[in-house]
């Protein structure tokens, strides 16, 4: 047996196999502190409350809807990929969530492969202590822990039928992480400081409005960022050109690493573009995606052919079932 696991910065997510069929299970990487007073409106006897100390912190997706109700922005125990230097209480928290998604071990040793971000091109980033702790902490659980980068387990769920050999763009909270790869050899691994909390941050600074209120709007199912209704035109719109902004930022620095490492990506034939991630899961972003992947091959001849852009079967889980798959695999 073994477990896949994909630490996120805006959601934490378990695979594994159950019954022949992969199981997994998430939960929102979030959390808020609330007081005595809040504590006693609030019931939390019926919330996901975690205690440490003399503490009270409301968490997972529950986190989320309290912040609504107090006006309050939610913590993140994560920032860009890796943990948040400024949220020590963060630590705690997200132990405390990892040991609630994955349980015990059903075996000692068990193994367990967990994303890790690649490089930053585009911001100073040490993730030397973010494997470390997640190791120490499935460790200290019975696993026998492996870090994998985030992208390249994209590959190892969604381009067997391709021969291990795509672009896949896994669309983080906190990070796009990019992995090109051939027949699992991960020959162009990279991130940039762009995700969903960069679209929600200044998507709220740009309206003066709360990242609470964005995510109201951004997280309704019915919201499509190609049919933006009158009922959300302000933020919904705001959110609309941010994705837009992103879209082309990430397109710009896949081309420019692409032309750091030219003579070792020489890819024969055309490969598929594979779009993942909790970011990339909203409606309208494969469409929004090609939309300007078309605009920008106008001005800039890709160096690389492309065969289809297509969203992954499970967008958000695909990087946790990438992370089983290898971690089956050995």
């Amino acid at each position: 047996m073994a477990i896949g696991i994909d630490v996120g910065t805006a959601n934490l997510l378990v695979a594994r196999m159950l019954d022949q069929n992969v199981e997994i299970k998430r939960v929102r990487n979030a959390f808020i502190d609330i007081n005595d007073d809040q504590k006693r409106h609030l019931a939390t006897g019926g919330l996901n409350a975690v205690h440490i100390k003399d503490s009270v912190y409301i968490v997972g997706d529950e986190a989320i809807s309290v912040a609504r109700i107090l006006n309050k922005e939610v913590r993140r125990p994560m920032a860009s990929g890796i943990l948040n230097p400024s949220e020590k209480e963060g630590r705690s928290v997200i132990s405390t969530l990892v040991r609630a998604l994955i349980g015990d071990p059903e075996s000692d040793g068990e193994r367990a492969c967990f994303s890790v971000p690649a490089k930053p091109v585009d911001f100073s980033a040490n993730t030397i202590w973010h494997s470390g702790f997640f190791s120490q902490l499935l460790e200290a659980l019975g696993y026998s822990p492996e870090p994998v980068n985030e992208a390249l387990a994209i590959i190892y769920s969604e381009c067997a039928a391709d021969d291990h050999s795509g672009i896949a763009i896994s669309h983080g909270g906190g990070q796009i992480n990019i992995c090109a790869s051939y027949k699992l050899v991960g020959t162009l691994e990279f991130s940039i400081a762009r995700g969903g909390d960069w679209i929600d941050a200044t998507t709220a600074s740009s309206l003066g409005t709360s990242i609470a209120q964005v995510l109201k709007v951004k997280e309704d199912p019915s919201f499509d960022l190609l049919a933006i209704k009158e009922s959300e035109e302000e933020i919904g719109q705001a959110i609309y050109y941010h994705y837009k902004s992103l879209i082309r930022y990430e397109l710009q620095n896949l081309v420019k690493e692409w032309a750091k490492m030219k003579s070792q990506l020489d890819f024969p034939d055309a490969i598929p573009i594979v779009l993942s991630g909790g970011t990339a899961s909203i409606k309208g972003f494969r469409a929004l995606w090609v939309e300007e992947l078309e605009k920008f091959q106008k001005k800039n001849p890709l160096p690389f052919k492309i065969r289809e852009v297509r969203m992954a079967k499970d967008p958000m889980g695909a990087v946790a079932r990438g992370l089983l798959i290898h971690a089956l695999s050995y």
